[in-house]
């Protein structure tokens, strides 16, 4: 767990996925909002893409 907020543990989308994917391994049922959230996670590893970017650096730049 991440930490604390006045008293309650707060988890990371990735730790949770991760505990929802050892309740299905195990047998335990995790629910639809379970089922949509491990979906969600797992579409989103595939669709990550790259983006091209160009970038220029300008030393000194005249003023008129």
């Amino acid at each position: 767990m991440v930490g604390k907020l006045k008293g309650d543990l707060m988890a990371t989308i990735k730790e949770v996925y991760e505990l929802l994917k050892k309740k299905q391994a195990a047998g335990e049922k995790i629910g639809m909002f379970g089922e949509s959230l491990v979906e969600e996670y797992e579409k989103e590893d595939k669709d990550q893409t790259t983006k091209e970017v160009s970038v220029t650096f300008i030393k000194k730049k005249q003023t008129y």
